[in-house]
This record gives C-alpha cells, sequence and structure tokens, in this order.
C-alpha cells in the first residue's frame, strides 16, 4: 500500500494504520528561509515569502506536512516598509517616516515598539482587547498567501496544519505587556483576571481557526509554552487550560478538522488530563525536558496520535548518524499499533544542518513501514 502523505497523515490521526510512520518536524519560517536560500529577515521584511519559504523546505524535506501562520493584512504592506538600520531590522510608517520599532530577528521574530500600549491592568481592559473576526482577516487579506500555498501544498499531496496557538497563557502574557511574571501571578491574585482573558483568548483563536480553514487546511495547531508542568502546576493547567483547549478543539472538529495540540516543556505530570481536551495529536515529547515517545506511548498513546520526540539539540549539534539512531529509536517506541508521527521535540533550531533533518526522515522511511 502506497498513499500520499496528506492521506497518511490523515490515518495516523484518525488512529487507522497507515503505509508507514508519517515525518512531520516542526519547521517555522527562520529555518525554512535558509533552506530556500533566503535569509529570516528577508521574510520579516516582505511576510508573503513566509509561506512559499515553509512550503519550500517541506518540499525539500518531503515531510508529509507543512504548518502555516498567518500573514500581514494587506494594508500592512501600503502603511510600513521594514528597512535594516545599524545592525537592527526596524520597521517605518510610510505615512511619517518614523521608527515604530525592531524585529528580534535573533529570536522568534516579534516586533518590539519603541513605544508599547500599555498593558492590560483590568477587566474592562480585557473587555477592549479587538477581536476580528474570520470574515475580517479574511477580507483584511491575512490569508491571501496561507491559501494560495495551502493549494500548492494540496496539489504536491502534502498534509496543511494553520498555526493557531495563544489559547491560554502566551495570550495573557502577551496582552499584559510581555510581563510573564505578572500574567503568572494572576492565578494566584486574580482568577476571575485568568478566565477573562483566556475567554478572549479563546474567542480570537476560534475566529483564526476559521479563517485558516476557510483557507484549506487540514489540520488546527493549538497550544502554548507556558502552559506546561515546567510552568504551572497540574492544578492550575486542569482549572484554567483544558478548558480552553477543549473548547477550541470541539469547535474545529465541527468544522470538520483535526486538532493537535503542541505540547513544550515536560508534560508527563499533565498527561493525565490531557486526553479529556479531546484533540487528535499531542505534538512535542520533548526529550531533554523528561519527555519520551516510549513513555508516553504508554500512558496516552493508544488513544491519541503522538507527534515529535526527537531532540533538537541533537538536530543541532549532532551528526547526522545520531540523529538517524536517535530518530529510530522513536519510530521504534512510536510505531506499535500505530497513532504516531516522527517528529521534534520543539522547533527545529534555525541553523540545524540540512542533513541532519534529511537524516531523521531516512529513519521514518527506512524504519516506520508497517507491511514489514
Amino acid at each position: 500500500m502506497s498513499v500520499s502523505s496528506r492521506e497518511r497523515m490523515r490515518m495516523a490521526l484518525s488512529g487507522v494504520i497507515p503505509d508507514r510512520v508519517p515525518f512531520h518536524p516542526t519547521i517555522f519560517t527562520d529555518h525554512a528561509c535558509l533552506v530556500c536560500g533566503k535569509r529570516f529577515e528577508d521574510a520579516l521584511i516582505n511576510p508573503a515569502l513566509g509561506c512559499d519559504c515553509m512550503l519550500g523546505a517541506a518540499l525539500y524535506y518531503q515531510t508529509d506536512a507543512v504548518r502555516f501562520v498567518m500573514g500581514a493584512p494587506q494594508r500592512w504592506y501600503e502603511e510600513k516598509i521594514v528597512v535594516e538600520q545599524d545592525g537592527k531590522l526596524v520597521q517605518i510608517s510610510r505615512q511619517t517616516g518614523k521608527a515604530e520599532g525592531y524585529f528580534d530577528v535573533a529570536g522568534g521574530g516579534s516586533l518590539f515598539l519603541y513605544e508599547p500600549a500599555p498593558g492590560v491592568r483590568t477587566l474592562n481592559d480585557v473587555r477592549n482587547i479587538p477581536v476580528l473576526t474570520a470574515e475580517e482577516l479574511l477580507q483584511q487579506g491575512c490569508f491571501k498567501d496561507v491559501a494560495r500555498c495551502v493549494q500548492a501544498a494540496h496539489e504536491h499531496g502534502v498534509f496543511t496544519v494553520g498555526l493557531c496557538a495563544g489559547q491560554t497563557i502566551n495570550f495573557m502574557v502577551r496582552e499584559m505587556g510581555d510581563d510573564s511574571a505578572a500574567a503568572l501571578m494572576l492565578f494566584h491574585d486574580d482568577p476571575d483576571m485568568v478566565r477573562a482573558l483566556i475567554e478572549k483568548a479563546v474567542t480570537g483563536s476560534i475566529e483564526k481557526g476559521k479563517a485558516f480553514i476557510a483557507s484549506g487546511v487540514d489540520c488546527i495547531y493549538i497550544g502554548d509554552s507556558y502552559a506546561s508542568a515546567s510552568v504551572i502546576s497540574p492544578a492550575l493547567y486542569r482549572r484554567f487550560c483544558v478548558p480552553a483547549y477543549a473548547e477550541v478543539a470541539q469547535e474545529f472538529h465541527h468544522l470538520g478538522v483535526f486538532v493537535y495540540k503542541h505540547c513544550c516543556g515536560n508534560y508527563n505530570p499533565l498527561l493525565d488530563d490531557f486526553l479529556s481536551i479531546g484533540v487528535d495529536g499531542m505534538d512535542g515529547l520533548d526529550p531533554t525536558s523528561g519527555m519520551s515517545v516510549r513513555r508516553t506511548k504508554e500512558k496516552i498513546g493508544a488513544s491519541t496520535t503522538l507527534i515529535g520526540g526527537i531532540s533538537c539539540l541533537t538536530l543541532l549539534n549532532g551528526t547526522p548518524e545520531q540523529v538517524y539512531e536517535e530518530a529510530t529509536q522513536c519510530v521504534l517506541a512510536g510505531k506499535p499499533g500505530g497513532r504516531y508521527v516522527l517528529g521534534t521535540g520543539c522547533a527545529v533550531p534555525r541553523l540545524s544542518p540540512f542533513a541532519n533533518i534529511r537524516a531523521a526522515r531516512a529513519a521514518a522511511v527506512d524504519h516506520g513501514r508497517y507491511d514489514d
């Protein structure tokens, strides 16, 4: 039996045994740009380039799936320009000529404004956080490039995923002016504020996810890097995070797509609550945080598809032979009974050697077949 990458991922996420273990590493725009002979800066200067590079990297590595991020609205191209000044990548207003902020090129590419708006501090502030509807996002052109690249991916038989993270704590941190300490203290000091922020985050996530689905994606990726046992307790996770993830997962399932949740850090203490979210897959399984494919498979692998397992440090610093061996062990641990996709513990480090990602895929091809 030989199937397309798209069908292979669908089978794995549905609990049906495919021809082989799929390969779906967490590649983001920074590494994708390098694969395509571009700089990460190029995709920040012209955001439309990001989708093309993500697809280009997926085709180069022959991954079974590709992730896409929401693009900039059309008015951004009309109102802003990004230039390199004094070693920084700076956003400038076309109308005023004023520098508005700089991009964190070394990090994830976030824009740091020189005059940021104050973070929310009251319930009224939370109520005033704007949420664009899916229709508004589509009308503004935020998904024009996503839709174009999703169609191209499907023409190549590749499964597509829309990145729709930030249903809980990451949203709280951002809206509080990137003050992570203040956001986390709210769980103790003001649970009502936490609920209000998460409710707003869920509303916005659902609208963004609807726009991704209208653009043709097969699956939605949800999750928050802060919502981990490396940061919060199982009790807080159960009380505040699980209901939020369950709500968005139910909505996206109702709209006919798969949903998987990215899990950063140590998730072992949270596994008892994970299945109640109702997603099709768990992405991450970071060995540097104490996770393992084998242990997670034994705990929840019969009920949800596991995606991940390869150490990002091995991808960055190891040899192709070391990556192949580690990936092979992940495949052998995750393969029995299906419901496993070979992937990475978190985002592929930007400067990871291309040969290492190719070695990981080779392990899935060589050892992941179910008809041997």
